[in-house]
C-alpha cells in the first residue's frame, strides 16, 4: 500500500499554505498591530486614569485640610468675638455702675443741701414766730425782765 500523492490534493494544501501566508502578512499582522496599539492605549488610559485618582485624592486631602484650618480659623474668630463682646459688656456695666455711683453722689449732695436749706428755711419762720410770740408777750407785759431774758435764750438757741 503505497500512499498515492494525487495532484489534486496538492493543489488545495498548496493554495491552503499560500493562504495561511497571505492572511498571517496582510491579516495577522496588522491585528496584531492593532491589538498591541489597543493594549498599549489602555494601558495608557489605566496609567493616566491612576494618575488623575492620586491628584484627585491629593487636591481632596488639601481641600479637606483648608476647610479644617477654615474651620478652626472661624472657631477663632467666634470665640475672639466672644471674648471681646464679654470685655465690652463688663466695660459697659463698670461704667454704668460708675455713672449710676456719680448720680448716687450727687443725688445724696442735692438731698443734703436741700435739707439744710429747708432747716435754714425752719429757723427763720421759727425765729419770726418766736419773735412775733415775744413781741406779743412783750406788749402785754412790758418792762418784764424775766420775759426779755426768756426772749434773749431763745433767740440764742435758735442762732439767730
Amino acid at each position: 500500500m503505497f500512499l498515492k500523492l494525487d495532484w489534486g490534493i496538492i493543489w488545495p494544501i498548496v493554495n491552503i499554505v499560500v493562504f495561511y501566508l497571505l492572511l498571517r502578512k496582510f491579516l495577522f499582522g496588522p491585528v496584531a498591530a492593532i491589538m498591541e496599539k489597543r493594549k498599549e492605549m489602555i494601558s495608557k488610559d489605566l496609567m493616566d486614569a491612576k494618575a488623575a485618582k492620586e491628584e484627585a485624592a491629593q487636591i481632596k486631602s488639601e481641600y479637606e485640610e483648608s476647610l479644617r484650618k477654615a474651620k478652626d480659623e472661624a472657631g477663632q474668630i467666634i470665640s475672639d468675638a466672644r471674648e471681646r463682646a464679654k470685655n465690652e459688656y463688663q466695660e459697659k456695666v463698670k461704667k454704668a455702675n460708675e455713672e449710676a455711683a456719680q448720680i448716687r453722689q450727687n443725688a445724696q449732695k442735692d438731698i443734703e443741701a436741700e435739707k439744710q436749706q429747708a432747716i435754714a428755711g425752719l429757723q427763720s419762720e421759727i425765729a419770726g414766730i418766736a419773735l412775733m410770740a415775744a413781741a406779743k408777750v412783750v406788749e402785754k407785759e412790758t418792762g418784764s425782765e424775766e420775759n426779755e431774758k426768756i426772749l434773749d435764750d431763745f433767740l440764742k438757741e435758735a442762732g439767730v
